[in-house]
C-alpha cells in the first residue's frame, strides 16, 4: 500500500478537500449516471491496507529455515493464498490442519512440521489475520467519516480470531465490522459483495483491498473498486496515488460537510 505518512498532514485535510476534489468527479458522474445513488459506502479489506498482514508468514517463512528452495516468504505462500486460505475464510476448516498439510505439501517431513506446530500454532492464525494498524491510515479514515461516508471492514478472519474481532481497537474507525466467518466466503468471492449490497441497501458501493481477486469479485459484483498507491494489485475504477488523496475524493462525494 502507499504510505499514507509521505503526505499526510492533518492541518492539511480541508485545504486538500477544497483544492483538488474536482479533479475527482469524473468517477461519481458516471456512478450518478448509471442510476446509483449518490450516498457513499467505502468497504475495506484491512489486510495491507490497514496492517501489515505478511508478519506471520515471514515468521513462518523464518522458522521453518533452510528447507525451502524459494527466495522469498511470497512464492513460497503463494499456493497457499490461491488454494487453502478461501476455506479457511469462510469456516469450513481449522487453520492449522490447513497449513500442516499445505507445509507437507511443500516436501517438509512430518517430525519437522510438527515441531513448526509446537512453535507457531497458537500465534501465528493471530498475526496472519490481524496487525498493527497504520495510524495515518485510521487519522484519514476518521476524516473521511465527517464527510457522511459509510465505513465497513470486510474482514477475512479465522476461526480462532472471529469471536473477537470487534475487540481490536482499530475496529471502532468502522461503522460495521462484517467477517469472512459471517458471510461464509472468502473476499475473492463474487456472492460476499452481492450479500454485502444487500445489507447496505441504496448506496454506491466502493471496495478498497490488496488483494487482485478481491477487487475483481468486487467488479463483477457491480461495484466501483479502489486502488491507493502505485502498487496497487490490479487496475481500478478509481485510482489513487496515497491515501491522503482519499480526502478530497470523499469529500466531493460525502452526505455532509465536515464540521
Amino acid at each position: 500500500m502507499g504510505k499514507a505518512g509521505d503526505c499526510f498532514k492533518p492541518q492539511r485535510m480541508e485545504s486538500l478537500a477544497m483544492d483538488e476534489a474536482e479533479g475527482y468527479a469524473d468517477e461519481w458522474e458516471f456512478s450518478a449516471g448509471a442510476g446509483l445513488s449518490s450516498r457513499l459506502t467505502i468497504v475495506i479489506d484491512p489486510k495491507n491496507t490497514l496492517f501489515d498482514a505478511t508478519v506471520g508468514q515471514r515468521w513462518l517463512f523464518q522458522l521453518i529455515g533452510g528447507q525451502r528452495p524459494e527466495p522469498d516468504f511470497s512464492i513460497f505462500f503463494e499456493e497457499w493464498t490461491a488454494d487453502y486460505v478461501s476455506d479457511i475464510w469462510r469456516g469450513q476448516r481449522p487453520y492449522w490442519d490447513a497449513m500442516k498439510e499445505y507445509l507437507c505439501s511443500k516436501g517438509l517431513s512430518g517430525g519437522h512440521v510438527d515441531e513448526l506446530w509446537r512453535a507457531a500454532s497458537r500465534k501465528f492464525p493471530e498475526l496472519e489475520s490481524g496487525g498493527k494498524p497504520f495510524p495515518e491510515v485510521l487519522q484519514i479514515m476518521e476524516h473521511i467519516r465527517q464527510y457522511g461516508v459509510e465505513l465497513i471492514c470486510l474482514w477475512e478472519t479465522t476461526q480462532q480470531v472471529e469471536p473477537r474481532a470487534r475487540e481490536q481497537n482499530w475496529t471502532k474507525g468502522f461503522d460495521q465490522v462484517v467477517t469472512s466467518q459471517e458471510l461464509g466466503c472468502a473476499a475473492s468471492n463474487v456472492f460476499a459483495y452481492q450479500q454485502l449490497r444487500t445489507q447496505i441497501g441504496e448506496s454506491v458501493c466502493v471496495l478498497h483491498s490488496a488483494e487482485a481477486r478481491s477487487l475483481a469479485a468486487a467488479a463483477r459484483a457491480g461495484w466501483l473498486t479502489l486502488a491507493i498507491g502505485r502498487n496497487a494489485p490490479a487496475a481500478a475504477s478509481v485510482s489513487l496515488s496515497n491515501w491522503a488523496d482519499l480526502i478530497p475524493w470523499a469529500a466531493l462525494r460525502g452526505n455532509r460537510q465536515a464540521a
